[in-house]
C-alpha cells in the first residue's frame, strides 16, 4: 500500500499559554525554555504538512508579568521557516467614550459604553489584559487572502468610488478583531476555550476552497472543528485528553445535522 502525503490548507489553534491553567492531563507550568522548545517543534512538524501556499493562525497571549512571551513564541516559528505575515490583535472587550465614536454613529447614549468579557487583574501594577494575539505565519509571505469576506461596511459611504479599491459597500477589516465570548452561566468544560468565531473568522480571511482541509493540532474540546462545520468544510484535529475529545465528540454530533442543514447563519 502506497503511503500518501496529508497536506492541509489552513492550521487554526490555541496552544496553552504555559500560565497554569488547571487543564485535565496537561500541565501547564513548563520552564520557559522548555515551553518555547516544545512549540518550536509544533512549528517545525506543521511545515511539512502545511500546503505552501497555506497560512498557520497561532492564538497566543502572554501575561502582564511576562507581556514578550508570544513574541518569543514567534520567533521560533520563524527559526523554522515561517513568514509571519500578519499580526491581528484579538480584542475581548472595548470601552468606548461617547465623544470619541464619530458623528455617524449615535448608538450610545451613555458617556462610556463597555463591551465584551472583561477579567480584571487584581494588581495596582498591570493594567487588565483585554487582548490576545493571533499571528498568522505563511512560509512565504506572499499568501493572498480573502479579506472581503471578513470586511465590514464603510462608515463614510462617500469613500465607495472615490478610492479606486472601493467598488462595494465592503472594505477590509484590519488586524483588530473585536470577539466577545459567549455568555455562559455553566461551568465551562475547557478552562481555555476561544470563540467559534475566531477560528471561523481566520479560515475564512485565508480563503474558503474546493476540498479544503483544516487542521487544529491542540482541538480541546472542538472549536475549531464546530467552526468547520458551520462553513461546510473538512477537519482534522488532535488532543491528548480523553475528557476534551468526548466533549468535542459530543458537541460536533449534536451540532452536525443543524449545521449542514442551515443557511441562515451569521458571521
Amino acid at each position: 500500500m502506497r503511503n500518501e502525503q496529508l497536506f492541509v490548507d489552513t492550521i487554526v489553534t490555541s496552544p496553552p499559554y504555559n500560565i497554569n491553567k488547571e487543564y485535565g492531563v496537561y500541565r501547564d507550568n513548563k520552564e520557559r525554555n522548555d515551553y518555547l522548545s516544545w512549540l518550536g517543534l509544533v512549528a517545525q512538524a506543521s511545515t511539512s504538512i502545511l500546503k505552501e501556499d497555506g497560512s498557520f493562525f497561532l492564538n497566543i497571549a502572554g501575561r502582564p508579568i511576562d507581556p514578550t512571551l508570544p513574541f518569543h513564541v514567534a520567533n521560533r516559528f520563524l527559526d523554522f521557516g515561517y513568514t509571519l505575515q500578519n499580526t491581528i490583535h484579538w480584542i475581548k472587550s472595548i470601552s468606548f467614550d461617547r465623544d470619541d465614536i464619530g458623528k455617524n454613529n449615535e448608538l450610545y447614549e451613555n458617556e462610556t459604553t463597555s463591551i465584551g468579557h472583561f477579567k480584571p487583574i487584581i494588581s495596582d501594577r498591570y493594567l487588565s489584559d483585554l487582548q490576545e494575539y493571533i499571528f498568522h505565519f505563511s512560509k512565504t509571505g506572499n499568501v493572498k487572502l480573502d479579506k472581503l469576506s471578513v470586511g465590514v461596511k464603510y462608515q463614510d459611504k462617500s469613500n465607495i468610488g472615490r478610492w479606486k479599491s472601493a467598488t462595494q459597500d465592503k472594505r477590509d477589516r484590519g488586524n483588530v478583531w473585536f470577539i466577545p465570548y459567549p455568555t455562559i452561566q455553566k461551568e465551562r468544560p475547557h478552562p481555555a476555550v476561544f470563540p467559534i468565531k475566531l477560528p471561523e473568522r481566520c479560515i475564512k480571511l485565508h480563503g474558503i476552497k474546493r476540498n479544503m482541509l483544516v487542521y487544529d493540532p491542540f482541538m480541546g474540546i472542538g472549536s475549531t472543528a464546530l467552526a468547520c462545520l458551520r462553513l461546510g468544510i473538512d477537519y482534522i484535529g488532535t488532543e491528548i485528553d480523553p475528557q476534551y475529545i468526548k466533549v468535542a465528540e459530543d458537541q460536533i454530533s449534536g451540532k452536525m445535522q443543524t449545521y449542514l442543514t442551515r443557511n441562515d447563519i451569521e458571521y
